[in-house]
């Protein structure tokens, strides 16, 4: 059998998409598949190494295809991009927007690129606003989209620009990500040999859920961590039985005590979701198509697996273990009463943990509270796995066929690059880079993001900390890291030549600052300065500041709930970063892990944009199936009809779309045969 090679071949519909509705289609449905053929990608006139692998070839791949070059004659490109509100504490001045911000000046002065600003929008508008300029035949030279369908579109009505060229212009490390990790984004841009899209990067395994539980009400209810389902439901019923007990110990009303909740949207995944219980059934709740033992793709929406998920949501229901609530609340919402400390049980991705599970963890009303976590339980002695991408793409960059300079678009998104992830991007650019400035990273057109980056930024911090702490930087650090300097102090510091590393705006005209009598303790041991100087300046004052007296504490045995000799308010700052992203069981440890294969993950394999099928039975469809296991949760019907619900399914257009599916399958997975 040949070697798998399915990610390299990715088709997507080019048939025209059908007026109608299920209720009412008069035109004749053409569901036939017709493959695009990606073809080969012509090959860079010198071939590429990194200077890493081998300097002399980087150097003279780089001398025809320039990461960063000044155009002799000012190049006009117009832009489509979002602008949403700015992230707080920053230090971003209230009245930068994509027109004033700085990065408009830095691709002036270094590239000679005029940008100037077309479709202009908040997330919540912005593709149609998008879709519009398209349509009025007004589209910008650049732009993103989210949307896989407006990116195949334009690309069939041939409206996008080739960008081969542009492709072989990005840095090292995003040809690097995209040649190794990351090739099948590449080839599902193409057609017929031509590039017409910058992929964003995105590690697909970041999307895999876990199950998170408090800790607390478990020790107050004296049973353990649940390794099934079957056990879930069991730590659930005794969650329930002893509220009263819970809230007295935590300090929230009895009555906002909720055992397990989830939000209102069944068929949607990402956290605070149906996702990690159906997961751990063998299913998925956002509609995935799973290889049968018969070499055919099937819908989870109709599978056993999905059928056992709702008999177990019925049962938490039913015994007051699911939140009551559930039919109404947002994610939101369930991550407010998460931050809030009303829940004991949910499923999510790896970042809960900086975010609401941090908040309850610190928050001054509730007592004691604290969580742990794991791979998701088996169900009826078999364990299952996450449900994630086979592949994921976050985003398109897009030029128009109109564009002059298509190439342009590599160069700003390399000129990003290099200010977001380069230390000494001050030094090389001038104070623009600087937020205070106006330079706000999401308002830059034309980004990529490193795709591995967080991958490697875990690695790093966590070999770093165990370092550090091995060579001697091991006193408890009560006080913590930060420091406020006001802008003056910072001045005169920097006026005698001192590193000062800003970690945010303190609201009283300067910033906090990583404590400058650490950094000298540290750069007058060899030992200590070589580990500390492998930190990015980015983890230096995030990670470090916050993360590292944490790490400290915790390595000598002291607890955040500890009634003797607990954790200062300023180690327990670092309770969040360091088990999202140091721990080496925490939130972003599963993600490599995954990635790298040491844990499985399940894969739904149909990917690429919307057929023809899906196009005209997928709403209606997904309206049924959310329908249906709504009732089936709440017992408004009995799971006995969920067979009659498959056969309905099915009929109304539910095996018209497998059956496509599994055409464009085959197709897909023609090369491996």
């Amino acid at each position: 059998m040949k070697k798998k090679t399915t990610l390299l071949l990715v088709c997507v519909l080019t048939l025209a998409m059908l007026a109608g509705s299920l209720s009412g289609c008069t035109a004749k449905e053409n569901f036939d598949y017709v493959a695009i053929n990606p073809g080969t990608l012509a090959a860079p006139e010198v071939e590429f190494k990194t200077a890493a692998e081998d300097a002399e070839q980087n150097a003279k791949y780089r001398e025809k295809y320039p990461i960063l070059k000044k155009y002799p004659q000012p190049v006009k490109i117009t832009i489509g991009i979002l602008e949403d509100d700015k992230e707080a504490g920053l230090g971003v001045p209230e009245s930068t927007t994509v027109r004033t911000q700085s990065f408009n000046k830095i691709a002036k002065e270094v590239l000679n690129i005029d940008l100037s600003y077309k479709v202009v929008a908040t997330s919540s508008v912005y593709e149609q606003k998008l879709s519009a300029a398209i349509a009025a035949n007004d589209m910008p030279d650049m732009f993103a989209t989210g949307s896989a369908d407006t990116f195949s579109k334009l690309r069939d009505d041939g409206a996008l620009a080739d960008l081969t060229q542009a492709y072989y212009t990005l840095n090292d490390t995003l040809l690097e990500n995209y040649q190794k990790y990351m090739p099948e984004l590449i080839t599902s841009c193409m057609k017929d040999g031509k590039l017409y899209a910058l992929p964003q990067q995105t590690n697909k395994y970041t999307t895999a859920q876990r199950l998170y539980i408090r800790k607390d009400w478990l020790d107050i209810v004296d049973m353990k961590l649940p390794k099934s389902v079957e056990e879930l439901i069991a730590v659930g019923e005794a969650f329930v039985a002893h509220k009263k007990e819970i809230a007295e110990a935590t300090g929230v009303k009895e009555a906002n005590i909720v055992p397990f909740s989830m939000y209102k949207d069944i068929t949607f995944g990402g956290s605070y979701s149906a996702e990690g219980l159906f997961n751990a059934c063998g299913s998925s709740s956002t509609g995935a198509y799973f290889l049968g033992d018969d070499g055919r793709l099937h819908s989870s929406n109709t599978s056993d697996g999905s059928k056992a998920a709702l008999e177990v949501l019925n049962t938490m229901y039913s015994k007051g273990i699911l939140d009551p609530q559930f039919t109404t609340i947002s994610s939101t919402q369930v991550m407010n009463k998460v931050s809030a400390g009303y829940v004991g049980i949910m499923f999510g991705e790896w970042w809960v943990l900086k975010h609401a599970v941090w908040e309850a963890v610190k928050s001054s009303t509730v007592k004691g509270a604290e969580w742990v976590w794991s791979d998701l339980p088996t169900y009826k002695g078999e364990q299952n796995y996450p449900v994630v991408p086979t592949m994921l793409i976050s985003g398109y960059n897009l030029v128009s066929a109109n564009c002059a300079h298509p190439e342009a678009a590599a160069m700003l998104a390399n000129l990003f690059y290099d200010i977001y992830y380069n230390d000494n991007a001050e030094g090389i650019y001038g104070s623009n880079v600087l937020p205070s400035k106006g330079f706000y990273y999401q308002y830059v057109p034309m980004k990529i993001w490193d795709g591995m980056a967080s991958a490697q930024e875990y690695k790093r911090v966590q070999s770093v900390f165990t370092n550090l702490y091995a060579a001697g930087l091991n006193e408890r650090m009560q006080g913590g890291l930060k420091q406020p300097l006001t802008n003056a102090q910072i001045s005169e510091y920097e006026s005698k030549g001192e590193t000062i590393y800003k970690i945010s705006a303190n609201g009283d005209d300067g910033f906090y600052c990583l404590n400058r009598e650490v950094v000298a303790q540290i750069e007058a041991v060899p030992a200590l300065k070589a580990e500390f100087d492998k930190l990015r300046t980015r983890e230096k004052i995030l990670h470090f500041a916050e993360g590292y007296p944490y790490y400290v504490a915790y390595k000598n045995g002291i607890s955040m709930n500890d009634e003797e000799g607990a954790m200062t308010e300023a180690e327990q700052e670092g309770w969040g970063i360091y088990h999202e992203m140091i721990d080496d069981d925490g939130g972003y440890a599963y993600v490599v892990a995954l990635a790298e294969g040491e844990k499985k993950a399940k894969y739904n394999e149909f990917y690429g944009t919307n057929l023809t099928s899906m196009q005209v039975y997928g709403d209606y469809l997904n309206t049924q199936t959310s329908t249906n296991y709504l009732r089936y949760i709440i017992g408004k019907e009995p799971l006995s009809k969920f067979d009659s619900y498959v056969k309905n399914y099915n009929k109304n257009g539910g095996d018209t779309i497998e059956n496509q599916i599994n055409v464009w399958y085959q197709a897909t997975h023609a090369s491996d045969k």
